[in-house]
C-alpha cells in the first residue's frame, strides 16, 4: 500500500479517466448499475464480513485507490491511535489531511479489506476506485455504501449476496 496526498490521488483518477466533481471527488454514479445499501441496521460484530465482501467485489483490478474524502464526522468512533499504527506498518507517518489516499495492488485485498472496516466503523467517507474500472464503490458517514457498475451481472449477484443477511435487507 502507498498513501497519496489529495492532488495525487485527483491525478491518479483523471491518469484513469474518472471524472472528478466541483468538489474535487471522483464521480462513480455514471455506472448503469448500482446497489445501495443501508447500514443503518449493522450488526457490527460482522463488519469483517462486510468489509471483505467489499473487498471481493471490486476485481479484475490491478490497482484500487481507498480515497477518504471526509473524516471527523464522529469522532468519538475514530481510534486515530490505531489507524495511524496499521499505517505505520507501511511505512506511512504522514496524517490523514496530507495523505487521504491508499492505493492497493490486487495482491494487498486482506489490506484493503482491512483499511474499509476501519472507514466503517469510524463513520468516514469514502471512494474505492479501481483500475481498470470495473466495479467502485462509495461509503457514507450516512450509513451506506453504493456499489457502482457497468456489470448487470455483478450488480445483481451483490444485490443478491446482500438480500441473504437480513441486516441488509429494506425494511418494511
Amino acid at each position: 500500500m502507498w498513501c497519496l496526498t489529495r492532488g495525487e490521488s485527483k491525478k491518479w483518477c483523471e491518469g484513469r479517466g474518472f471524472r472528478l466533481d466541483e468538489n474535487g471527488h471522483p464521480m462513480i454514479e455514471d455506472r448503469a448499475h448500482s446497489v445501495r445499501v443501508d447500514l443503518s441496521r449493522m450488526q457490527w460484530y460482522k463488519v469483517t464480513w462486510f468489509s471483505e465482501f467489499i473487498a471481493s467485489y471490486l476485481p479484475p483490478f490491478d490497482e484500487c485507490l481507498l480515497w477518504v474524502s471526509l473524516w471527523g464526522v464522529w469522532p468519538s468512533s475514530e481510534n486515530s491511535h490505531l489507524f495511524y499504527r496499521l499505517r505505520e506498518t507501511c511505512g506511512e507517518r504522514r496524517q490523514l489531511s496530507d495523505a487521504p489516499g491508499h492505493l492497493f495492488l490486487r495482491s494487498e485485498s486482506a489490506d484493503l479489506a482491512t483499511f474499509i472496516g476501519l472507514a466503517l466503523l469510524f463513520g468516514w467517507d469514502f471512494y474505492l476506485l479501481t483500475s481498470p474500472a470495473y466495479h467502485l464503490a462509495f461509503g457514507s458517514h450516512d450509513e451506506f455504501v453504493r456499489f457502482c457498475t457497468d456489470d448487470g451481472e455483478a450488480a445483481e449477484s451483490a444485490r443478491h449476496c446482500l438480500d441473504q443477511d437480513p441486516q441488509f435487507q429494506k425494511s418494511s
